[in-house]
């Protein structure tokens, strides 16, 4: 990281536009402290303007080392608990107390080739500039450069960042989700597709004739809108802010995407989750959009053979916020899940999360393998990036990797995770919890082959909290555990090791294999 804050005047801004220039490989053209700042084309901000927006963060971004669009930055905040408004519960008091007065700042573009991302702290009551900033995640090794209070980074290729200023910084912290270009836009003219424009539930319903719906920038208020059967496709292009959500029953085949946002601050605590295939709702295509503001689940595609690309989830501050949930044959890409109850959620076969940067809060484990009935063989999850695991307890539902399996002691289920591959596994800081792998014995759950390859975890260990492998029955041991170069702490774990480094405490498992 460069720093420049002790260069004052025209010095310290000939050097920044210097570095800006020097991001693109260009010195001829130089980007100005302060030039002109305009919002990208077809942004309306007056239809914005009661769409809560950051108060401290300005980010621009530069693109082809001169032309600077300022983005808009959304603000998601901690709500204040009040009994039964909106619905929320009893239990919605703990978050609220946990989180109060946080708050999560996000923007979203589309972008190829290279750009310079500037980042402004507008306001220091929430967060005092700091020299230590970081881009995470890490492995995509950008370096910011600071002077005063303005940050840029340059990036090369798409991804999901945040920006994290000082060690506590992400407590007011700043997510710049930055997708690549889009390349499969509807083309509305072919009059396939109902075009939208502030449009309510009953406009979104009124699309009989065609197999499309096209929302145009600006916002949109559809509430929980069942998708009908004739619609196949339905596009948020960028801009576009779509309070409600999108639930396809027994509606196959259904694609939704695009750069815009779909919001549920309009709705009640779990009224309905914000992307939801049943009844036999299969192939269903998620792509690039932005899911905000979640009072339950932010994805639950329970059919098969479904695709999530590309999707930011943000904003979820009670419990049951879970993150993204696909059935069998689906895979789960390129996405950033923030989530307050379970965050990759794999309860059935030939599931794959790949490339994946995801937050958790206090609550839900950032994989959960199971709450009972869960049946999933040849499940790979790679290269995973936890920003954040802020757990409280070591709670049966909390960690790195969770089973809760049949909590409630219902009976008469049977859970089974069979030939999982975890590889390439990064916690970003130090998390207080990494195994919560402890199912209730009151019905068996069953681990058959599970692989923990080219982990690099922290683990706070001022919280006193233990890690658990424990199988739940005697007569159904775990086996074909295996932890292939797995490094913990900065020490790679071995046999001889791993129960004292991790406190691990164990229960009915066959010796694992560490390799």
């Amino acid at each position: 990281m460069i720093h420049l804050n002790r260069l004052k005047g025209l010095s310290a801004a000939l050097a920044f536009s210097c570095f800006a220039s020097l991001l693109f490989g260009n010195c001829r053209h130089l980007v100005p402290i302060e030039p002109p700042a305009h919002y990208p084309p077809g942004i309306d901000t007056a239809a914005y303007s009661r769409i809560p927006q950051s108060d401290i963060y300005e980010v621009s971004v530069i693109r082809d080392g001169v032309r600077r669009e300022k983005q808009l930055v959304f603000q998601s905040k901690c709500p204040v608990y009040q009994f039964g408004y909106m619905n929320m519960t009893v239990n919605d008091q703990y978050p609220a107390k946990i989180f109060k007065g946080r708050t999560i700042n996000w923007t979203t573009f589309s972008f190829s080739g290279s750009v310079v991302v500037e980042v402004k702290l507008l306001s220091q009551s929430h967060l005092a500039m700091s020299s230590n900033v970081k881009i995470l995640p890490s492995r995509k090794g950008i370096q910011p450069m600071v002077n005063g209070n303005t940050i840029a980074f340059r990036l090369t290729d798409p991804g999901q960042f945040s920006v994290e200023i000082s060690d506590s910084g992400y407590k007011n912290g700043l997510m710049v989700f930055a997708n690549p270009a889009e390349t499969n836009k509807p083309d509305t003219t072919t009059g396939t597709y109902k075009v939208l424009r502030n449009a309510t539930a009953s406009d979104a319903n009124a699309a009989a004739p065609f197999t499309g719906i096209y929302f145009k920038a600006g916002v949109h208020d559809i509430g929980v809108f069942h998708v009908p059967l004739n619609i196949k496709n339905v596009y948020l292009e960028e801009g576009a802010w779509v309070y409600g959500t999108l639930i396809m029953d027994g509606n196959p085949g259904v694609h939704i995407f695009g750069r815009g946002v779909l919001s549920s601050a309009r709705l009640n605590y779990r009224q309905s989750h914000c992307v939801e295939a049943i009844t036999q709702s299969n192939n269903i295509t998620l792509e690039g959009i932005t899911i905000a503001d979640t009072k339950y689940f932010a994805v639950r595609l329970i059919g098969k053979n479904n695709t999530v690309s590309w999707v930011k989830v943000i904003g979820g501050w009670t419990y049951n916020c879970d993150g993204i949930a696909v059935y069998d044959n689906s895979s789960v890409d390129h996405c950033f899940i923030w989530a307050n109850d379970d965050n990759i959620k794999v309860y059935r076969n030939n599931i794959t999360f790949t490339d994946n940067v995801c937050w958790q809060l206090n609550n839900g484990g950032m994989i959960q393998l199971s709450w009972g009935n869960a049946s999933a063989t040849g499940v790979t999850i790679t290269r995973t990036d936890l920003l954040h695991g802020e757990w409280n307890t070591d709670a049966v539902n909390r960690g790195v990797i969770s089973c809760v399996g049949d909590k409630f002691a219902a009976g008469g289920m049977n859970g089974l995770q069979q030939n999982f591959l975890i590889d390439d596994l990064v916690t970003e800081t130090p998390v207080p919890l990494i195994f919560r792998i402890s199912p209730n014995p009151a019905s068996p759950e069953l681990i058959h082959g599970m692989v923990f390859k080219g982990w690099k975890v922290r683990q706070d260990s001022s919280s006193g909290f233990h890690n658990y492998i424990q199988a739940g029955v005697p007569a159904h041991p775990f086996d074909g555990l295996v932890f292939d170069h797995f490094i913990y702490n900065g020490t790679q774990v071995t046999a001889d090791n791993w129960i004292g480094l991790m406190k691990m405490d164990t229960a009915n498992i066959v010796q694992p294999v560490f390799q």
